[in-house]
């Protein structure tokens, strides 16, 4: 099987946009973790930096988006609206849970 390669970069506060780049294999396993994170709230899948380091995303899809904390890549002082609650390590620790309660016994 092809390696599946992916490398992702957060929008910056000043405009720069973000990207996801990636081969057709990473791209169509990201699809599908898409698809699975859509229907069940979250999910993961293993990919690859282009180095050849293996790392997992998480995708998350929390029911109510708009109180987690804005992401921006190279924020050094983080500006928080009052409805921005939920930091991304808190969905992080959330999607672990749910793998820990569905894993088989």
């Amino acid at each position: 099987m092809e390696t599946p390669m992916l490398h992702l970069i957060a929008p910056s506060r000043d405009g720069k946009p973000g990207m996801i780049a990636g081969d057709a294999c990473a791209l169509s396993l990201l699809r599908a973790a898409l698809d699975e994170a859509i229907e069940s709230g979250a999910t993961a899948v293993e990919l690859f930096s282009s180095d050849g380091e293996p790392y997992e995303l998480l995708i998350a899809a929390p029911a109510n988006m708009w109180n987690v904390h804005t992401a921006y890549a190279g924020e050094a002082d983080p500006v928080r609206s009052g409805r921005e609650r939920l930091t991304m390590e808190d969905l992080q620790h959330r999607q672990s849970q749910r793998r820990i309660q569905r894993a088989p016994a």
